[in-house]
């Protein structure tokens, strides 16, 4: 954990490389981004997880697969917590105040970016970091967060361009508990190598869903497992498979809490499995756009359809990728990758904006860029919920004016 009281030295040119930015544009936008998807070494267990298909080498820059909050909110809690969740896993030694960072506009004097006291601590297993201000944040004011150019993965490759977000406080902070949302499975005759899911109604603290506070027991007593948590869902993924026709007991205890330190009610459910486990790969029903396509709309987020529940934990732009063409190979496509367990749709929406402290911008951040070729990318490391991988596709499609 590191704690910020000012000004580093190290990062005044930084500083005034975000005041230049700020004195030059004049239609100002809130954030931008590095990255790639991951690569196959940052399993979640069982070989799936947070890291994308390929050979041994991982020469992908990680990239951010999701933020809290979310771009553009308001009403955001006083009491709030900032986080970013890594496509894989990254350099722990990066996980500080100069590189990830909370801005509430200028010095009036220096006209340099105003930074926000605060601590940072990283869940490695999650690949998620966290911001906590060291005071409750104004309400009605807009902050921009930042996770600035340099962070490494584990084999050294480098976020390129700064990825940052805003959003704008509102008057309260969070007192109210977390709840269950839903959870998978609930029925009888599920597959022997079935992992057990539980979504939430807000945003948890990642480091207080383990396996401690997420349990499964069965009839030879506590299973063991591991738990991944990625945007409002946590996965028990057993270390082995179930016992058939057998009743198993899920339970999520008080001890995990939402990000500001609430605690969730007590929760178990139960099911029972079948005799056999399911083998059979997901598969994609549709993408939109389609293949081949062109005059899309440059307002278009990628939509995927899957024909069976996916496991939302391996649905991150490790996983599900973009790029454009550029003069020496594919440019990566900044954007976050979110999934509907209703739909079994996995959407990936592009962050496009340039870093400029406290203002507002007046344009789409998510639009695409018009008469471009975008390539889509779905790897193996997407899973369903009972570990099997999906194929590779890969398909592109041509914006309109």
């Amino acid at each position: 954990m590191s704690v910020y009281h000012g000004f580093p030295q190290i990062l005044i040119t930084k500083f005034i490389r975000v005041s230049l930015l700020a004195a030059v544009l004049t239609l100002s936008a809130c954030g931008s981004g590095g990255g790639g998807g991951g690569d196959s070494s940052s399993s979640n267990g069982n070989g799936n997880g947070n890291g994308g298909g390929g050979g041994s080498t991982d020469n992908t820059q990680p990239s951010v697969t999701g933020m809290t909050p979310v771009d553009d909110s308001s009403g955001i809690n006083t009491n709030v917590r900032v986080t970013a969740t890594f496509s894989e896993a990254v350099d722990p030694t990066f996980m500080n105040t100069g590189y990830f960072r909370l801005i509430d506009g200028e010095d009036p004097v220096t006209k340099l970016a105003h930074y926000v006291p605060g601590t940072v601590s990283f869940d490695a297993s999650n690949h998620i970091v966290t911001f906590t201000p060291s005071a409750p944040l104004a309400s009605g004011q807009r902050y921009t967060a930042t996770i600035v150019t340099g962070i490494k993965d584990l084999a050294g490759n480098q976020i390129t361009k700064d990825f940052a977000w805003c959003f704008v406080i509102g008057s309260t902070p969070d007192t109210t508990p977390p709840s269950v949302a839903s959870t998978v499975p609930v029925n009888a005759s599920v597959p022997i190598n079935s992992k057990v899911m539980a979504s939430f109604s807000e945003d948890m603290n990642s480091s207080t869903l383990t396996t401690g506070s997420f349990t499964l027991t069965g009839p030879g007593g506590a299973v063991a497992g591991r738990v991944v948590y990625l945007d409002k869902t946590a996965v028990f993924t057993p270390s082995a498979n179930l016992t058939p026709n057998a009743t198993y007991t899920a339970t999520l205890t008080s001890a995990a809490t939402d990000l500001t330190g609430n605690a969730l009610p007590a929760k178990t459910w139960s099911f029972t499995t079948g005799g056999t486990a399911d083998t059979a790969a997901p598969a994609v029903n549709s993408v939109d756009p389609a293949n081949a396509a062109t005059g899309i709309a440059v307002g278009s987020r990628v939509n995927v359809v899957f024909n069976k529940a996916m496991d939302p934990t391996t649905i991150t732009t490790a996983n599900l990728s973009m790029t454009t063409p550029g003069a020496t190979g594919p440019v990566p496509v900044i954007g976050t990758v979110s999934y509907d367990m209703n739909s079994n749709t996995a959407t990936f929406t592009r962050i496009n904006h340039l870093t400029t402290p406290g203002q507002p911008h007046f344009t789409d951040v998510t639009k695409l860029d018009p008469n471009t070729t975008y390539t889509v990318t779905l790897n193996s490391g997407a899973t369903d919920m009972q570990g099997n991988p999906v194929a590779v596709k890969v398909w592109s499609f041509t914006t309109g004016p």
